[in-house]
């Protein structure tokens, strides 16, 4: 596990946002929770949207030239907002020699305030079915209950992702990440209820009960 500290050419700003950024990679995080996580610490007071640029590095920190690095929430294109405090992305390795892959490097092209009360909470996400119940994860669900219990309201975009299969010590990894919906902002102390529809209700009837998946939201705009 490293943690890099590097800034990049951020949006002029006092302070630069660009310098409040921190970024720790890990590989591996238990059983039960999503491997390649990035946690990305903002120091700033702000709510802000990375746009990022990644390389795969192997174990001796040696770049991987030939391995893609995709983000699952966007922090590539911007998608992603950042809450004072920090928040996560899960990181994709594909190409030659992605096994290999074992840290990463962040570099920072653009960083955006965004012009929205900071939260200090994430999305708290549920399936359900028609009638409202709650179901897992790995069930058939037709509709996403998305909570939110801070004190202003959030922004918030949801994707359904489905994993390969884990075999011996080879790291899970996101397969198909697929949209559930658009944007959907969610007042204080309230919950949204959001239908499951198109190509996420498809990957759901394809996916649920027969390979791991997990239904997840995260801050956007």
């Amino acid at each position: 596990m490293a943690t890099l500290l590097l800034a990049g050419c951020g949006l002029v700003a006092r302070p630069r946002p660009a310098t409040a950024l921190r970024f720790q990679f890990a590989a591996t995080t238990g059983d039960g929770y999503m491997n390649q996580l990035l946690t990305i610490y903002n120091d700033s007071n702000q709510m802000l949207a990375p746009t990022l640029e990644f390389t795969a590095l192997d174990a001796a920190r040696s770049p991987l030239s030939k391995v893609k690095v995709t983000p699952i929430y966007g922090s590539d294109r911007g998608q992603l907002v950042v809450p004072p405090g920090g928040g996560v992305d899960v990181l994709v390795f594909t190409g030659e020699g992605a096994q290999l892959a074992e840290d990463v490097a962040v570099s920072v092209r653009t960083t955006e305030t965004v012009k929205a009360p900071a939260v200090d909470v994430e999305p708290v996400v549920t399936p359900v079915d028609e009638s409202g119940r709650v179901l897992d994860r790995s069930s058939q669900f037709t509709a996403v209950s998305v909570r939110n219990d801070d004190s202003e309201q959030m922004s918030v975009r949801l994707v359904y992702i489905i994993w390969t299969e884990q075999a011996g010590d080879q790291r899970q990894q996101a397969e198909r990440v697929v949209p559930v919906g658009d944007l959907i902002v969610v007042p204080p102390k309230q919950t949204t209820l959001v239908p499951v529809t198109g190509a996420a209700r498809t990957a759901v009837a394809g996916a649920a009960g027969r390979v791991p998946t997990s239904i997840k939201g995260y801050l956007s705009r």
